[in-house]
C-alpha cells in the first residue's frame, strides 16, 4: 500500500490515463480507445442510438457530440471553480504535464471525453484535443462564466442547506435564497439544480420537491423519512446570515460551539494528548448528535477512536459534557435549530424539556463484556467494578 499521498496520486493518475504517446487530435484519440471506453463515454454523453454503434461509429457519434459549442456549453456550466480555472488552462496550454495534478480536478472533463490523460516516458500529460479548443474558441467563455458563475450559487445554497437543516422542502429554500440575493430563483430551477448535483455525485436526494442529505435519506426507511416531511409545514427554520450560511456549503464545515470546545479541551487535557486523533473524535461526536444518535453510540465513538476513560470521575465529566454538546447542536430534521433553542421558542415538549441524555447520579459507560478489564482504567474486571 502507498503511504505517500503524492503517489497515491500519481498512482491514481497513471490508472486512468492512455499509456504511449501523447496524441491532441480527438480522432486519432477516440480511434485509440477501446470499444467500452469508447461506449462509455457515449452513455456519459447520453449519445442516441449508442447501443447499436459499433466502434468507429461511436468515435465518429462522440467526435461530433464533442465539438457541438452548444453541447459543450452544457457540459461546462455545471463545473465547479477548480474545474473551470482548469479548463481554462487548458484552452491556452498544449498540455498540463503533473504527475500530482489531483484527480478530482479533470476527473469530470475525463469521463465526458473533454480532456484525455497520457502517461509517456514518466510523465503525465493532461490535455485538450485541439479540436475541442477551437469549438470552446467559438464560445463567449465571459458570457459562459457569469452563467456558471450564478449556477455556483444555487449549488452552495442547495449542498449547504442539505447540509445544516438535513431535509427541508424547496419553496423555503427558495424563499431562503430569494431573500439573500437580488437575483430570484424559482422551485424549477432549484430542481433543476440539485438534479444536475445528484448527476455529479454530490450527496443529496431531491424527492418529491423535498431536498435531503444523502447520509439522512439513504437507506433510512420510508416511514421515517415521510415522518420528518409531514412536519415541515408549521416547522420554522433558523436562517442564518448568508455569509455564515453557505459556510454549510462545505460538508466538513460545523459550528464550533462552546460546549464543544469544552469537550475538545477536557478530552485533550485529560485523556489523550493526540490533538489529530481528539479533532477527529470531536468531528465524529458533532455529526453523530447531528444525526439524534444515542448516547451509547457517542460513547461508542470514544471506544473506535481509542481514547479510554482512564478514572470514573473523567467518565461522568465526559457523559455531562456530551449532554451540553447534544442540547446545543443544530440537527437535521430541527430547521437547524438546537435543542435549547426549541426549547426557549416552546416547540419542543415543556413535560421534557432539554433531553437529559444521561442522569448523572448513574455511571453509564461505554459497552463492554463483564469480564473485560473496566474502560473506567481501575484495573478491575468490568463486573467487579462499574458493571455491579
Amino acid at each position: 500500500m502507498l503511504e505517500d499521498p503524492r503517489l497515491q496520486m500519481e498512482e491514481r493518475n497513471i490508472q486512468h490515463a492512455i499509456i504511449g504517446d501523447v496524441m491532441t487530435r480527438l480522432p486519432e484519440i477516440l480511434q485509440s480507445l477501446t470499444k467500452s471506453r469508447l461506449s462509455s463515454l457515449a452513455t456519459v454523453n447520453q449519445i442516441s442510438g449508442r447501443s447499436k454503434m459499433k466502434k468507429e461509429e461511436l468515435a465518429d457519434a462522440l467526435s461530433a457530440y464533442l465539438t457541438d459549442p452548444e453541447q459543450l456549453k452544457s457540459i461546462v456550466l455545471v463545473t465547479d471553480a477548480d474545474e473551470w480555472a482548469l479548463l481554462e488552462k487548458l484552452v491556452k496550454e498544449t498540455s498540463i504535464q503533473d504527475n500530482e495534478l489531483p484527480f478530482g480536478q479533470y476527473s469530470y472533463f475525463l469521463e465526458r471525453g473533454l480532456v484525455f490523460s497520457f502517461f509517456s516516458e514518466g510523465k503525465l500529460h493532461v490535455l485538450m484535443p485541439d479540436e475541442i479548443k477551437s469549438a470552446v474558441s467559438g464560445i463567449d467563455l465571459s458570457q459562459l462564466k457569469e452563467e456558471q458563475g450564478s449556477k455556483q450559487g444555487a449549488y452552495e445554497y442547495i449542498a449547504a442547506a442539505a447540509h445544516l437543516y438535513g431535509v427541508i422542502k424547496l419553496d423555503k429554500l427558495v424563499h431562503i435564497f430569494n431573500s439573500q440575493n437580488s437575483e430570484p430563483i424559482t422551485t424549477e430551477e432549484l430542481a433543476k439544480y440539485a438534479g444536475e448535483m445528484m448527476e455529479r455525485g454530490q450527496n443529496i436526494v431531491l424527492d418529491d420537491d423535498v431536498l435531503f442529505n444523502g447520509f439522512l435519506a439513504n437507506g433510512a426507511e420510508k416511514a421515517k423519512l415521510a415522518e420528518l416531511i409531514e412536519g415541515l409545514d408549521g416547522k420554522s427554520l433558523y436562517v442564518p446570515e448568508k455569509e455564515e450560511l453557505l459556510r454549510y456549503a462545505d460538508m466538513g464545515y460545523f459550528e464550533m460551539t462552546p460546549q464543544l470546545e469544552e469537550l475538545q479541551n477536557f478530552v485533550l487535557n485529560n485523556m489523550c494528548k493526540d490533538k489529530d486523533r481528539v479533532e477527529n473524535l470531536i468531528d465524529d461526536i458533532q455529526l453523530g448528535c447531528v444525526r439524534k444518535s444515542s448516547m451509547q453510540d457517542l460513547i461508542d465513538e470514544f471506544n473506535r477512536h481509542k481514547i479510554p476513560f482512564k478514572t470514573p470521575v473523567h467518565a461522568q465529566r465526559v457523559l455531562s459534557l456530551l449532554t451540553e454538546v447534544y442540547n446545543n447542536t443544530r440537527m437535521w430534521g430541527s430547521g437547524g435549530y438546537t435543542l435549547v433553542e426549541l426549547s426557549a421558542m416552546n416547540e419542543i415538549d415543556p413535560q421534557k424539556g432539554l433531553v437529559r441524555l444521561v442522569d448523572e447520579s448513574e455511571n453509564v459507560l461505554p459497552k463492554v463484556g463483564r469480564n473485560e478489564p473496566c474502560p473506567c482504567g481501575s484495573g478491575l474486571k468490568y463486573k467487579k467494578c462499574h458493571g455491579k
